[in-house]
């Protein structure tokens, strides 16, 4: 019988580098108050963009797409749906806008998760929308090479409403009881959430959602500047790695929630980093490290190095990252340049690489 151990985690082990992400999460969210009093203009537009993002990211995970002017469109509200794909993504931003604007009314109880849900599909024509699942289902991963493997087999469809309900109890009685620190309880309701599977669809999306509640009642209300979803979405291939790891032995109560938590707390923890970058703009690095000149020189700057860029963005992104995200970040240089320094550095040891083809990510050795 499943159990939801939310005092220990099942014995949950704390390695120094979750300890670290969360003493950096707790210290940033703490400088957020004084950086939200002096730009209330800065923080609208960033709400905008975040919702924008958000929507786009969590379907686009989901295989749900729309051009980026019907996206703006129809988070704006200003046009009319045209098939399914933008029923769904109206549906995600109605959710969305629900929970920015009322979390702190929004208990985590079975009755409103079952609300947000039929919200979610309210506008597409299917009748499963506020309705646990009717039939068993499981959780498929399709391969590079096409291929369609089970992932994880979810509760049997009668004993969702069930668990459910102990996930929604355990977890509030746990918050309260504060044997655990809050960020941990909210990693692990999201984790617990999405691998009972309790829809015919709408899990992954429904998962990011309350992912994005229950850091807001906890206080940690980044995600309402920042797209949670977003940074989710670019790691992707990460995401359902650690969650397959993390679900081993669920159904047992041995599963280990430490993978998914310290992903979990690198997305929390960079949100911070990135909220607090575009309200305080720091020198850039080529300002650190060049002397001011005076103004009638005509001596010209030096160009970074792509060496020191692609360190850079290993060291922001906390996980392994691969080299189509290392690009994104690093504009400036080619493919072919941006490849040769990755050769060049991990030849000097100063980055890890892990995985083969496509699959290849790179880390700070």
């Amino acid at each position: 019988m499943k159990k939801f151990d939310y005092d220990t985690l099942n014995n949950l082990v704390l390695t120094p580098e979750m300890v670290n992400k969360m003493n950096q999460i707790y210290e940033l969210r703490g400088q957020m108050a004084n950086l939200r009093l002096k730009n209330p203009a800065v923080l609208t537009r960033m709400t905008k963009v975040a919702k924008i993002e958000s929507t786009d990211a969590s379907n686009r995970i989901e295989g749900i797409y729309t051009s980026q002017t019907r996206l703006k469109k129809l988070v704006s509200q200003t046009t009319t749906l045209q098939n399914r794909s933008e029923a769904e993504i109206s549906g995600y931003r109605d959710v969305l806008n629900l929970i920015h604007t009322n979390f702190r009314e929004i208990n985590l109880t079975t009755s409103n998760i079952l609300t947000l849900h039929k919200h979610l599909f309210r506008l597409t024509e299917d009748s499963w929308g506020g309705h646990f699942k009717d039939i068993n289902n499981q959780v498929l991963e399709t391969t590079e090479n096409g291929e369609t493997t089970v992932r994880f087999n979810p509760p049997a469809a009668h004993l969702t409403p069930n668990l459910v309900d102990e996930l929604c109890q355990q977890f509030s009685e746990a918050v309260d009881r504060s044997k655990l620190p809050v960020l941990l309880l909210c990693a692990a309701f999201t984790f617990d959430f999405v691998t009972i599977h309790p829809f015919r669809d709408g899990n992954g999306r429904m998962s990011r959602l309350l992912m994005l509640l229950t850091l807001s009642r906890a206080g940690f209300t980044v995600g309402q500047f920042i797209s949670l979803e977003k940074l989710i979405e670019e790691q992707k291939d990460a995401y359902y790695a650690i969650l397959q790891e993390s679900t081993v032995g669920w159904s047992e109560n041995s599963n280990n929630y430490g993978p998914f938590i310290n992903f979990f707390l690198s997305v929390v923890l960079q949100t911070y980093r990135d909220f607090h970058d575009r309200l305080t703009p720091l020198p850039t690095d080529f300002e650190k490290i060049t002397p001011k000149r005076d103004s009638r020189s005509t001596t010209k700057p030096k160009r970074l190095t792509p060496q020191l860029l692609v360190m850079n963005a290993l060291q922001e992104a906390l996980i392994p990252i691969n080299k189509q995200q290392i690009m994104n970040a690093v504009p400036q240089y080619s493919q072919k340049t941006i490849e040769r320094t990755l050769r060049q550095l991990v030849d000097a040891h100063s980055v890890k690489m892990s995985g083969r083809s496509r699959g290849t990510k790179y880390q700070l050795a």
